[in-house]
């Protein structure tokens, strides 16, 4: 679900529509999901570190697409997803984003301190609140001198926006619950509770795929985006990759501006072949194959 990671003000309406029903997903369905070893690539053997993946990000297209949290449980109060679904999503995230404990020797914070799961929740419950948790505000939040969260307060959706968007959730509540009900198929009955060699296999191989694609990118999402969207809590995500995040309204220094920044992309893995100028090798190590000829 492609919300803005920066919230940025939409076109606002004073006649947001609550009259368009939301279409709940038919709960009869069946979908497919990846350890203790490193993360593989979709299509690949060779393991690739978490931090690789993150690093590339930005080379590959979307479409082709501390302090920590508690975990998922029975305790923890969500509006969309069930105690069960929860649990299936907290353990695929870890295996997807590893924090502490998550992954050996993994020190810094993963999918389940920055409450990705909650992101998910919230975004597939966007329509349980008034105005709908879709279009954060602004100018800006309260992070860089501001005297107010403007973002916390969600722009109303007109008709056409409030009838679009109740179809895109529907169509996403439906991919989750089969896609959870089908990493529980394919672990035997539950995917919280199965090994993470299973896990990781699930996730990365046979008919979870697709459903795995989807969830790493929300996952994503919940991990970097602005907090007002229920995920990077305490900002985590951006002190992991150290990002300032919003500055406005107190803005840059001019220093700041002119000053060398560091990069803080791995140069290694995939991310090193490119730097390196191996194209080929890098795409090809992507499971895919490149070149004039591709």
């Amino acid at each position: 679900m492609q919300r803005q990671a920066a919230a940025k003000p939409a076109r606002k309406s004073d006649t947001p529509d609550s009259g368009v029903p939301l279409i709940d997903p038919n709960p009869g369905h069946t979908l497919p999901v990846a350890s203790d070893e490193a993360a593989e690539p979709f299509g690949s053997s060779a393991p690739v570190s978490r931090r690789t993946v993150l690093g590339g990000l930005t080379l590959i297209p979307v479409a082709a697409v501390l302090s920590r949290l508690p975990a998922a449980s029975a305790e923890t109060t969500y509006m969309y997803l069930t105690p069960q679904q929860a649990a299936v999503l907290d353990a695929a995230t870890r295996r997807l984003i590893p924090g502490p404990g998550d992954y050996p020797g993994e020190t810094t914070p993963g999918a389940a301190q920055a409450n990705v799961v909650g992101y998910i929740d919230t975004m597939l419950s966007a329509f349980s609140f008034s105005p709908p948790k879709v279009h954060a505000g602004g100018p800006w939040s309260n992070r860089a001198g501001g005297s107010e969260d403007f973002m916390a307060n969600f722009v109303p959706l007109d008709r056409a926006q409030n009838y679009g968007w109740q179809q895109r959730i529907a169509s996403l509540r439906t991919q989750y619950t089969n896609g959870i009900a089908l990493l529980d198929q394919l672990a035997g009955g539950d995917f919280a509770s199965a090994t993470q060699h299973t896990q990781n296999s699930i996730l990365t191989h046979g008919q979870a795929v697709t459903f795995t694609q989807l969830l790493f990118g929300h996952a994503i999402e919940g991990m970097y985006s602005v907090p007002e969207y229920g995920g990077n809590a305490n900002l985590v995500g951006w002190q992991d990759i150290q990002w300032p995040g919003d500055i406005e309204p107190r803005g840059y220094t001019d220093a700041e501006v002119e000053a060398a920044q560091g990069d803080v992309a791995a140069m290694s893995g995939i991310v090193g072949l490119l730097v390196q100028g191996g194209w080929a090798q890098a795409v090809a190590k992507m499971g895919g194959k490149g070149g004039v000829n591709a």
